[in-house]
């Protein structure tokens, strides 16, 4: 697994059902401004993911 580049496009779209305690970690991101919106705030978690390599 690579890491993305900044200037590579999004051009994939997904839809996910979220349990409540998701969304609570999801505004999470938002609240303490690691996040913009809930997009941003799922990127940011799959970013980390792909940066530690699990």
């Amino acid at each position: 697994m690579s890491y993305k580049k900044e200037s590579e496009l999004k051009s994939k779209t997904i839809t996910v059902r979220l349990t409540e305690s998701q969304q609570e970690a999801v505004d999470s991101l938002i609240s303490t401004g690691k996040a913009k919106t809930n997009a941003s705030a799922i990127q940011y978690l799959i970013n980390q993911y792909m940066i530690l390599g699990k």
